[in-house]
């Protein structure tokens, strides 16, 4: 039989574009610890007020009420950096809505993103940008799709960054927080440190630039690189579970790797890819109707790495299709 669990991967033109962002900080506690803020409300605010753009259609006969409450910490992966060394840095988000809809519901339109911004102006000049951040990933609905009840979802995004030898040294609050707004987590403190401790051989990886966080999803695009239909729950007469990864145009060969774990915590898939230069996404999927393994109903996690490490998890529900 063939071989169900299949990575799907494009690379791009020549033209290759990628930014580097300079970061650097020390952090004002005993070396070799992970500092992570303390778990914050970032908003809990109305959901799709007075319709909003989220609705693309709306056919019920109440007005549509609900909230939406993010919570969300940064963490830095050591607590003392030089001039010249790379900072992990990880923003982890627990996304939740409550919606109150009419008689017929409503489906997705178009959501926008967020722009996640790193507050380190005190000590750069300016602002580090960390990237964009899909409404439809916090959902885990996209375009068409029926907009359910209730929605949770965890959302984790990791990032790297150089830290340039201009730093200015001293002890600083770091936060991560959506641009123009005042919408943000508990800052960090941190300390930067004057003295160089650059070598040639720093063992510091340059991490996947551009990682925009793994989708769950039914299907995907193969030509455009694009998830299709994502979605937290599959049932038994689906098609597909695709866990979809983007981010910048690889510089070098790089390992992906993909860890399934069933309900009861057993590791039930783990494969990997090594990829090539210039690739720029990847997708691994599995049919369900053809798969070599029969699926447990429940609750279920992936994990995704990159040369090792772990830098994002996604957890979906599998279930019986009660209508078939």
């Amino acid at each position: 039989m063939e071989d169900r669990r299949i990575l799907f991967i494009k690379k791009i033109s020549v033209n290759v574009r990628f930014l580097i962002i300079a970061l650097s900080v020390i952090f004002f506690i005993p070396s070799g610890l992970a500092v992570t803020s303390e778990d914050k409300i970032i908003y809990d605010l109305p959901l799709f007020d007075n319709y909003g753009p989220a609705f693309a259609t709306w056919s019920g006969g109440d007005v549509p009420l609900g909230t939406a409450l993010l919570k969300g910490t940064v963490t830095f992966d050591k607590d003392n950096y030089n001039p010249g060394d790379k900072a992990k840095i990880k923003l982890d988000m627990a996304f939740s809505a409550t919606i109150i809809a009419g008689e017929n519901g409503a489906l997705m339109d178009e959501l926008g993103y967020d722009t996640w911004m790193l507050h380190t102006e005190d000590f750069l000049g300016f602002d580090v940008e960390l990237g964009d951040i899909k409404g439809s990933e916090f959902m885990g609905i996209g375009k068409g799709q029926e907009i359910p009840p209730l929605m949770v979802r965890n959302v984790s995004h990791t990032y790297y960054y150089e830290i340039p030898d201009s730093v200015n040294p001293g002890t600083y609050n770091v936060y991560a927080f959506i641009d123009n707004s005042e919408y943000q987590t508990n800052p960090v403190r941190i300390t930067i440190n004057g003295d160089s401790g650059y070598t040639e051989s720093s063992s510091f990886k340059e991490g996947l630039n551009g990682f925009s966080g793994m989708v769950i999803s039914k299907n995907f695009d193969e030509e455009n690189g694009e998830p299709i239909e994502i979605s937290d729950t599959f049932l038994t007469t689906d098609e597909r579970i695709c866990a979809f990864v983007s981010f910048s145009p690889l510089l070098s060969e790089s390992k992906l790797e993909w860890h399934w774990y069933d309900p009861t915590g057993y590791l039930f898939i783990e494969d990997y890819l090594q990829a090539e230069e210039g690739w720029d996404w990847a997708c691994y999927y599995i049919d369900i109707q053809d798969y070599e393994k029969p699926m447990l109903p429940g609750e279920w996690k992936i994990d995704f790495l990159y040369d090792g490490e772990i830098l994002g998890s996604q957890i979906f529900t599998y279930k019986e299709d009660i209508e078939k």
